[in-house]
């Protein structure tokens, strides 16, 4: 198959490989844990790459792989239990699961 004669397809692989790899170094990260619980680190403890504290924000600009969706209190019943059990209480998201920047912020 040749991606240069179609852009479409070129781009469509790139995207694919790009979230492939993204899923895989989030899977093979140390930070990684399959039992989903929240474990802090102290401020003051030195990550392998050089910092010394994590980022207090994180803005993320994307599309529904980086986008769940909130809605307020007063639309929704994704407020209420049961939604939100991953997180430990609900949080207003369209999805209970958690998502690449989920990983990257915690």
């Amino acid at each position: 198959m040749d991606l240069s004669s179609s852009p479409f397809l070129f781009l469509f692989y790139s995207c694919f490989l790009l979230t492939s790899a993204g899923f895989i170094v989030v899977q093979a990260s140390p930070l990684h844990h399959h039992h989903h619980h929240h474990h802090r680190r102290e401020e003051h403890e030195v990550y392998d790459h050089g910092f010394s504290r994590r980022p207090t924000k994180l803005f993320v600009f994307g599309d529904s792989y980086a986008d769940t969706g909130n809605i307020r209190k007063s639309l929704g019943n994704s407020w209420k239990e049961p939604y939100g059990s991953t997180f430990r209480k609900a949080r207003g998201r369209f999805s209970d699961g958690r998502i690449l920047t989920d990983y990257l912020g915690n």
